[in-house]
């Protein structure tokens, strides 16, 4: 009790003095207060005790540590750093690990080097980084968290390479050893590499550390494997490829002259020769195959008429959409010689009769249109004329008799059409009913015959008449159109009235039965 009293004493009588003892009075409590003097970083702030702590409160400082160390407050909130991803650390209060009133020169951060895990700052240790000391990367005049953690900020001056390269030495360089490169991702560049490309070092291109380069074309590296120096231009792509530089990919289906056939497995140097330009190279056939014209010239330049690229010595000509002549039956199989005897531009005759004349058995002008008759397929057949078209249709029997029979001598042109004209020798009437054998005959057969007396004359035969013949009543060499049809023409030597009725016997009989009376 006396020495609580003692106590209570004291301080009032401390009060009452610092009434009076003004600015000594912060000195004094500092003294019997705080526990010890701040550090030198936070010196500044040791008289306003309660820019940390709240009077007479036991409460976390964490919140108000945040508040002016700001940066460490970002690592908590981008889960980044030491403090960012420490379990310890953003489970525990700062306090807990930075206790301050230690006096100016003490080290409240507490580090433990040899246990630091370093894998829960922004650059975790890998390869030859594990085998450093702190300070090979720390200064311990700077705080660590400002350490340069770019591969350049130590390693500056082991770069070989220009600034251009920038500070990205990791796309290229390994933690494990710094000679030993990764596989830089070329495919991120605007020069992805293929093929070969894949397998040459990196200063086979690069030289002297250049990285760099204004122009990427394929002449820039490989103008001394150029062997068109320089003739076929500067884009190798056209026709090499990064697989192999002897490996062609060309296509010229692209070109206005696409390889078929015997062309396809040339060279190239076969048609571009070094001394003519590759775009200047003809693309006709005569300029290249001259020297293998057999006809010396004697066809014309114009050899695709004839030849085909998938093989020179087959000749294909269209003489149908070339030459307007089409090739059919015999003439498919004649040389060329067989007709073009001269040049081919030399016009040559397109009837038959041009080529065929002594051929014609005919000996006739008006014969010289002998497609009227005969085809290609064989010239003693003629078998495309149509007798039909012609002014004598040939009908029934006719149709079975060879040219021949009727065109003697090969006489085509016949003025005289008539029956009687082949027939008369087997005429039985003598011409006795004239000449036109039609009025009575067909063509099916001479033996089958027909007349209607009564629908092609005026003297329908009735009663005994339609069983006479022909003869009983038209008397040979007379024309039957003449034969009289007054019935005492016929019958005068059987009248019995002797003329005295006239002529008209049919007033009183009939063909059925003369005696047979009756009157109109």
């Amino acid at each position: 009790m006396r020495r609580l009293t003692l106590l209570f004493s004291f301080m009032a009588a401390l009060l009452g003095w610092s009434v009076l003892a003004g600015a000594e009075e912060l000195t004094l409590k500092q003294q019997i207060l705080m526990p010890g003097p701040l550090i030198a970083g936070h010196a500044d702030i040791e008289a306003d005790c309660e820019s940390c702590h709240t009077p007479f409160a036991k409460e976390s400082l964490t919140e108000r540590c945040l508040a002016c160390h700001d940066d460490i407050a970002d690592d908590r909130t981008s889960k980044s750093g030491f403090h960012g991803q420490s379990p310890a650390a953003l489970a525990g209060r700062c306090e807990t690990c930075h206790t301050d009133h230690e006096g100016r020169e003490a080290d409240i951060v507490g580090m433990m080097r040899d246990n630091f895990n370093h894998q829960f700052t922004r650059f975790p240790l890998t390869g030859q980084h594990q085998l450093l000391t702190c300070n090979q990367c720390h200064n311990d005049d700077q705080p660590w968290r400002e350490t340069d953690s770019q591969c350049r900020g130590c390693h500056q001056e082991q770069s070989p390479h220009p600034q251009e390269l920038a500070d990205d030495c990791n796309a290229c360089h390994q933690t494990n050893h710094w000679q030993q490169l990764l596989s830089f991702d070329h495919s991120q560049t605007d020069f992805p590499l293929h093929g070969q490309h894949q397998e040459v070092p990196c200063n086979a291109c690069h030289l002297g550390q250049q990285y760099q380069f204004a122009s990427q074309q394929c002449v820039d590296c490989h103008r001394s494997n150029d062997i068109h120096l320089g003739s076929n231009g500067s884009d190798c792509a056209s026709c090499h490829n990064e697989q192999g530089w002897d490996q062609l990919q060309f296509n010229h289906d692209d070109t206005d002259f696409p390889l078929r056939g015997g062309h396809q497995s040339l060279s190239c140097g076969a048609c571009h020769t070094g001394a003519i330009p590759q775009k200047e190279t003809p693309t006709d056939c005569f300029s290249c195959h001259k020297t293998d014209d057999i006809h010396q010239g004697q066809f014309g330049q114009q050899c695709q008429q004839c030849h085909r690229v998938a093989n020179w010595s087959g000749v294909v000509f269209d003489h149908n959409l070339a030459a307007h002549f089409p090739l059919t039956g015999r003439h498919e199989a004649l040389t060329c010689n067989q007709c073009h005897r001269g040049p081919l531009s030399e016009s040559l005759p397109r009837d038959c009769a041009g080529c065929h004349q002594a051929d014609d058995v005919h000996h006739s002008a008006d014969m010289a249109l002998c497609g009227t008759c005969h085809n290609t397929d064989s010239w003693a057949s003629t078998n495309r004329f149509d007798h039909d078209l012609s002014q004598f249709p040939l009908l029934g029997m006719h149709r079975l008799v060879s040219c021949q029979s009727c065109h003697v001598g090969n006489q085509f042109n016949l003025n005289d059409s008539s029956c009687n004209a082949c027939h008369s020798h087997q005429d039985p009437h003598q011409g006795g009913l004239g000449n036109d054998c039609s009025q009575c005959h067909t063509p099916n057969n001479w033996g089958l015959w027909q007349f209607d007396h009564g629908q092609q004359t005026d003297f329908s035969l009735t009663g005994k008449h339609s069983g006479l013949t022909c003869n009983a009543c038209h008397q040979p060499d007379s024309d039957p159109a003449q034969t009289s049809g007054v019935c005492a023409d016929c019958h005068r030597q059987r009248d019995i009235h002797n003329g005295e009725f006239g002529d008209h016997c049919d007033r009183c009989h009939n063909t059925s039965n003369f005696f047979e009376l009756h009157f109109e």
